[in-house]
């Protein structure tokens, strides 16, 4: 467990998301906004599905065949991860795609928040925490399900980190879940290994050989 606790808190996208969780709760505290607190209620919903969403049609996206800093770029992000799952560097999102996701989130979230007649520049901030606390959880949950040597405590837990090792080992086109399964159980994705066949692509996907 201490290991597994290292690795965590040492990364540095793991790092740049604690930081900007500290940075964010003291936006929300100094402009006392804490009254938005239901706009926070927005991740719990979209949450299952952004992830379900997020890593199908963005991490599994087609490798740019043309050599240079977008193919190098999307194998760094996903495609190098399969390739290799045990690569602890592979297995954080790097903190360049972090901002660049939490812009678009902080964008939405001012967005709706306009919708429902109030300051979206400062109420956003609120659901922006919300995201960026459950996103430091993803990070932990998926080392988690690489982490030989940790044991999840729960059936939740290990039925999650089977659902992984199924998307990763058997059939990369299932199971695109990490955190919880609701995604792949309503949108018919969650499978067990004698419901789909395995795949000879699972660690080469779009293409990429390692």
């Amino acid at each position: 467990m201490r290991d597994i606790w290292f690795t965590f808190l040492t990364h540095h996208s793991v790092q740049f998301l604690m930081l900007s969780t500290v940075l964010c709760f003291a936006a929300v505290s100094l402009l006392d906004v804490w009254s938005y607190w239901p706009f926070a209620l927005l991740v719990v919903v979209i949450a299952p599905f952004y992830e379900w969403v997020a890593h199908k049609y963005t991490l599994h996206l087609p490798l740019k065949q043309e050599a240079g800093f977008i193919r190098r770029y999307q194998i760094r992000l996903h495609h190098g991860h399969h390739a290799e799952p045990e690569r602890r560097d592979l297995q954080f999102a790097p903190a360049s795609a972090i901002f660049l996701m939490f812009v678009q989130f902080y964008l939405s979230y001012a967005l709706v928040a306009w919708l429902f007649g109030v300051n979206g520049w400062e109420a956003a901030f609120v659901p922006c925490l919300a995201s960026l606390v459950y996103y430091l959880a993803y990070e932990w949950i998926h080392l988690a399900h690489h982490t030989s040597s940790y044991n999840p405590l729960t059936s939740w837990g290990r039925n999650m980190r089977e659902a992984h090792m199924r998307h990763h080992f058997h059939n990369e086109n299932f199971n695109w879940g990490i955190t919880n399964g609701l995604g792949d159980k309503v949108l018919g994705t969650w499978k067990d290994i004698d419901d789909v066949p395995r795949s000879p692509t699972a660690k080469s996907i779009a293409g990429y050989q390692h």
